[in-house]
């Protein structure tokens, strides 16, 4: 069951509208998971992300309307209904192949609102902005020639630090979003029932059976 004020107060502005909006400052962005959470279950996207001063965060979620969203929505005010939890666990593919991990809807929340950073913005302004910091380190480098060596060997340093950044931090960036991408929809693919979830781990072995000769033959 739904526990707490603050969660009501969330649930509140999911209540079939089209357009949700929440104004969060201050502490109340630790929330921003949580409440990404609750509008996949009640049929909402994230859509924006705003910030509209230095100290708050403005979420801005819009109503699914295709059937399986919808159908998801229904299915959450049943569960809710007959007592059960809002939030199910999810078993996901682990790291090793045949093995899964249990995964919170908050996880997979961080990763949507993840996703949708990342296409909104791109990584394109962090890289020209570490380029141009390496340019700068360069530039000083030529004009304080001849001045103290140990500043000159830091500034040539951080430098090539940053020029390297402006290479593999796209990529880098590139990469964690393709994969949370991949495991965002596999989780509404299983969700939506496409797919069937992925396998248990296999069964530990008897004890014994890693013996040679198995027992019993010696």
């Amino acid at each position: 069951m739904i526990q707490g004020m603050k969660d009501v107060d969330i649930l509140a502005k999911f209540d079939g509208r089209g357009r949700a909006e929440f104004l969060l400052g201050g502490l109340e962005s630790s929330d921003a998971n949580k409440i990404t959470a609750f509008g996949f279950e009640f049929g909402y996207d994230l859509h924006a992300t705003e910030i509209p001063s230095k100290s708050s965060m403005r979420l801005i979620y819009l109503r699914n309307d295709s059937p399986t969203a919808r159908q998801r929505a229904w299915q959450t005010h049943a569960r809710l209904a007959a007592g059960g939890p809002l939030l199910p666990m999810w078993m996901a593919p682990g790291a090793e192949p045949g093995t899964v991990r249990p995964i919170s809807a908050f996880e997979i929340a961080q990763k949507r609102r993840g996703i949708e950073a990342y296409e909104t913005n791109g990584v394109r302004g962090l890289a020209v902005f570490c380029g141009l910091l390496s340019l700068g380190c360069f530039v000083l480098v030529g004009v304080l020639r001849g001045k103290s060596l140990a500043g000159l060997a830091v500034l040539a340093i951080l430098g090539i630090t940053l020029a390297v950044a402006a290479v593999l931090v796209p990529r880098l960036l590139r990469h964690w979003y393709e994969r949370d991408r991949r495991l965002v929809d596999l989780y509404d693919r299983q969700r939506s029932g496409w797919v069937a979830p992925p396998p248990p781990p296999p069964p530990a072995p008897p004890e014994g059976a890693d013996r040679y000769p198995p027992e019993g033959l010696e």
